[in-house]
């Protein structure tokens, strides 16, 4: 992307940052030195070494890297670097080299530099031979130091005429060139042919510098955000910036400037993946095409914005700046040979080689500027005399505003935006809020509202969300259907839910819902709904059963949504018999035929509702046998389905993305949910520092249903030792279940306060807590609840049956970590055959369960188990210290959590470090926290 010498100064990162160029820099140096393998013993190097590639790809960066490694063999070195200007004078650079020897070996006599610096203008058919002679000289008295030229392209034909000549006859003493190097494709085939025959007599070296590759990119961006690059950040990097390392450092800098990056967990993220980074204008590739005159400049900004035109693009780049077809071909004839275009792949279209380029001449065009492309280009679309494909045309469409005819516009941004709305969040909130700007329509602004309201609450974008749908509300009330206006008040309480708007949402409960424009029906609902995002269930279902005429009686979607909502928040309360019925039937819910959202919003719901009663196979078949209408599932949910079917990895991907971007506040009770998830998977693979803080990030952020923690925040205090504190997370997570009348997810915990309570030798109180186990399994009527109960049954009594049959429930249920952890609990209270424990153990490793694998071969050790190789064991034993040291632990908790002695941990400590090379546990934490760790 940028000139190589101001990568670091544009950046603000040093060049060190650099990766996957070590090996060329020592191919560098061992060819200028004759130490490359098969190199003749004594030899002084190849006399000239070309490091060679396009523009950022890092030449600047190896020369200075060179050079330290060349001052570091105690060799001499004089660095200089060739500007534009100087091809066009000439003997330029060999007179300044020339002038440097000079002042530098004659005792810095500044006379005799200026006297050399003068002969170039005035160059005769000697001159040539003069400097050359002078520069044999001047080079063998100063001891033959390592000459690097930085853009060496740029030097004029009788310096290099010169220097050639130096290369061939070194005379008195060794040579040596080093030159960074931009090849054109413009350039003069004789000089092609002079390189190689230099090559050929062993008197040149190419170095070539290869794009980075997507591992190297990951390493450099980890290195510079100290964190690890999402999959799809690291996509746009590898699209736009083509493995060339400052326009990598450019994009990171852009999205940093725009604060359109977030990083949670030591992970980076873009909330909008589609997004492109916020570039300055200033870049040095762009200033650089500005300064070379003529029709360059305005022929590249306008070439950004229309070379997906095609072969059209360069007709109406001339109608845009005003010239004819013959300049703006010479022009980007020039930009071809200056390496910044290439053509193909037919006749007659252009592209840019480095995509990110295009993007940042698009930032210096000003207002008018821009909307006159844009303009130009729908024109030409609308014409039939262009094609191009959607996206384009709705980008360009955003951009010319009202420099095209309005009403088409916002009719076509409207079609448009719609169609995107569950599959590209980012663009269709663009060109409907576009097509809301310009619609001249009350009716049209309306209906382009709704869409950017909904799609914005689609993709949990509160804060969009809410300003559209206030505006709707507010403004064009009485220009909506009513199942419009409900949808409006739906999401405007949804949105203020997400955006932590208690004092809203308890202005809403306690009166302000009569403000809000709907009718009585509407009102129920709206209150209903904000009770829930205020924790308030209970009241939320008397609401709901109270007026419940009130809106049964309006029809269509307030009916529909009605009984939705009170189905759900019914089921959550412990009654699931009308929510079971519409499960296993959704078509017959009144709107299944209408819009596809209105399906959408069904089956979304149900199948989360499904999943927060433990029901992943039921949530399956439902999806399975009634397909959502798009692809996209809103974040938290994927999180809680992924993690129940034992897909950890992407689970804790998308979960890590959510929390960063805070695209998994909202939707209820899912965003608790995937809390609860998350921490369970970096609990059970030894992250419990980040387990905890997911935990209390839930509880500040979104404090809904918070009972459902208790589970994942005990299975942390258990790790820690620390049981007390464990049975009384549970104990208050019950009281708060029973406050809020919630039901949902409260069989888990009375197992684990049974379990507790026997364990501490207190079977009557156990023996309670199984009878409310019994009570809810049989309110609740679900696999999970009853696999709970089976669970009590079997370790309260000691009934092998119940274990027997609860080891078939799970199987049946499929999800890993439950059905290994009923495995390991009921041979731990030797209620089955010890050989179960190899298939927990299987399961453990399959989710990469480190923690949980470590506490379960204890227990195989004292069943005599066989234990896996020693040596796989060994690997996970480091990884697990690794990750537990990272995570900020003592000697004494680490002792605590491996179930060992601090002198143990100590003895592992010391090998860890040995065979890692590591000399601290802050150098080890950096290893993991990058990626870099060798485990």
């Amino acid at each position: 992307m940028m000139d190589d010498g101001h990568c670091a100064a544009v950046c603000d990162v040093p060049a060190e940052a650099m990766y996957g160029r070590d090996a060329c820099v020592a191919r560098v140096v061992d060819a200028a030195t004759g130490t490359a393998t098969g190199a003749v013993t004594g030899t002084a190097g190849t006399p000239l070494v070309l490091v060679t590639g396009p523009a950022g790809i890092g030449r600047s960066t190896v020369l200075a890297a060179a050079r330290e490694a060349f001052a570091a063999r105690g060799l001499p070195t004089l660095t200089l670097r060739v500007a534009r200007n100087e091809r066009d004078r000439p003997y330029s650079l060999a007179a300044r080299l020339s002038a440097e020897l000079a002042v530098r070996h004659r005792n810095g006599d500044p006379r005799r530099a200026v006297a050399v610096r003068a002969a170039a203008p005035g160059a005769g058919p000697d001159t040539g031979r003069q400097l050359a002679a002078e520069l044999r000289t001047s080079l063998a008295a100063s001891g033959a130091p390592v000459v690097l030229i930085d853009d060496a392209q740029w030097a004029d034909p009788g310096s290099r005429a010169v220097l050639l000549t130096l290369l061939r006859a070194p005379g008195a003493g060794p040579v040596r060139f080093v030159c960074a190097f931009r090849p054109s494709p413009a350039d003069p085939e004789g000089d092609r042919a002079a390189l190689e025959r230099l090559r050929a007599a062993g008197l040149a070296e190419v170095v070539p510098l290869r794009p980075l590759g997507s591992a190297e990119v990951r390493a450099l961006v980890a290195q510079q955000l100290q964190a690890k690059p999402s999959p799809s950040l690291l996509g746009y990097l590898n699209r736009e910036c083509r493995g060339r390392p400052a326009a990598v450092l450019t994009a990171l800098a852009g999205y940093r400037r725009s604060d359109s990056l977030c990083v949670f967990d030591r992970h980076a993220f873009l909330p909008s993946p589609n997004r492109p980074p916020s570039l300055p204008a200033g870049l040095p590739p762009v200033e650089y095409l500005r300064q070379l005159g003529g029709l360059v400049w305005p022929v590249a900004k306008a070439l950004a914005v229309l070379h997906p035109l095609g072969p059209e693009a360069a007709r109406l780049v001339s109608e845009a700046v005003g010239a004819d077809a013959d300049e703006v071909g010479a022009a980007l004839t020039e930009l071809w040979a200056e390496g910044v275009l290439w053509q193909g792949p037919r006749p007659g279209h252009w592209r840019f080689r480095l995509p990110l380029l295009a993007s940042a001449l698009i930032t210096c065009l000003g207002p008018y500027e821009r909307r006159r492309l844009a303009q130009l280009a729908v024109t030409a679309i609308w014409a039939g005399e262009a094609t191009a494909d959607g996206p384009y045309l709705a980008e360009q469409l955003v951009a010319a505003g009202r420099f095209v005819d309005a009403r088409r516009a916002s009719g076509e941004l409207i079609a448009l935006g719609t169609a995107a709305m569950l599959e590209d969040g980012y663009a269709a909130e663009r060109r409907l809020r576009a097509a809301a700007e310009l619609a001249t329509e009350p009716e049209r602004r309306a209906r382009a509202l709704l869409a950017h309201a909904a799609t914005c609450c689609i993709h949990l974008r509160h804060t969009d969300a809410l300003e559209s749908a206030w505006t709707v509300l507010s403004e064009h009330a009485g220009l909506v259907t009513p199942e419009a206006l409900l949808e409006m008040e739906m999401i405007y309480v949804v949105s203020l839910g997400g955006v932590a708007d208690r004092a809203a949402l308890t202005e809403i409960c306690e009166g302000g819902w009569r403000k809000l424009p709907g009718g009585e029906g509407h009102r129920s609902l709206t209150r209903a709904l904000a009770l829930c995002h205020l924790d308030r269930w209970r009241e939320a279902d008397e609401c709901l059963t109270r007026r419940r005429e009130a809106w049964a009686r309006e029809g269509g979607t307030v009916a529909a949504l009605g009984m939705l909502f009170s189905d759900c928040i019914a089921a959550y309360l412990g009654r699931t018999e009308a929510f079971d019925r519409m499960a296993a039937a959704p078509p017959g819910w009144p709107l299944w035929s209408e819009e596809s959202r209105h399906r959408f919003e069904q089956l979304s719901q149900l199948a989360r509702a499904l999943m927060a009663l433990g029901e992943l196979d039921r949530a399956q078949r439902l999806l399975a046998a009634h397909a959502l209408p798009s692809d996209y599932r809103p974040l938290p949910d994927r999180v809680v389905a992924d993690s129940l079917a034992g897909r950890w990895d992407p689970a804790l991907s998308l979960a890590r993305l959510g929390l960063a971007t805070g695209l998994s506040v909202g939707d209820l009770p899912t965003h608790t949910l995937m809390s609860r998830e998350t921490s369970i998977i970096l609990g059970a693979r030894g992250q419990l520092a980040r387990a905890r803080e997911v935990i209390d990030r839930a509880r500040a952020v979104q404090p809904v249903a918070l009972h459902l923690l208790a589970l994942a925040e005990w299975c942390l205090d258990l790790s820690l030792g620390d049981l007390q504190r464990g049975n009384q997370v549970i104990a208050d997570a019950l009281t708060l279940a029973v406050e809020r009348g919630l039901v949902v997810g409260t069989e888990e915990l009375w197992l684990m306060r049974a379990v507790s309570e026997l364990a501490g030798g207190d079977r009557a109180a156990a023996q309670r807590c199984l009878d409310e186990l019994s009570r809810i399994a049989d309110q609740l009527g679900t696999g999970r609840a009853r696999m709970c109960r089976l669970l009590g049954t079997a370790v309260v009594h000691q009934d092998r049956a119940a274990a027997d049959e609860a080891i078939r429930v799970v199987r049946h249920r499929a999800q890993p970590l439950e059905q290994a952890d009923t495995m390991t609990m009921l041979v731990r209270h030797r209620l089955a055959d010890p050989s179960l424990l190899h298939e927990a153990y299987a399961l453990y490793g399959d989710l990469d369960a480190l923690l949980r694998r470590a506490q379960l071969r204890n227990v195989m050790r004292g069943y005599g188990l066989a234990l896996p190789r020693q040596s796989q064991t060994t690997a996970e034993n480091e990884r697990l210290l690794a990750t537990l040291v990272a995570e900020g632990l003592t000697n004494r908790e680490l002792a605590v959590v491996l179930e060992v002695s601090e002198k143990s941990v100590e003895s592992r400590l010391g090998r860890l470090f040995k065979r890692t090379g590591y000399r601290s546990r802050v150098e080890l934490t950096s290893a993991m926290l990058t990626g870099e760790y060798p485990g």
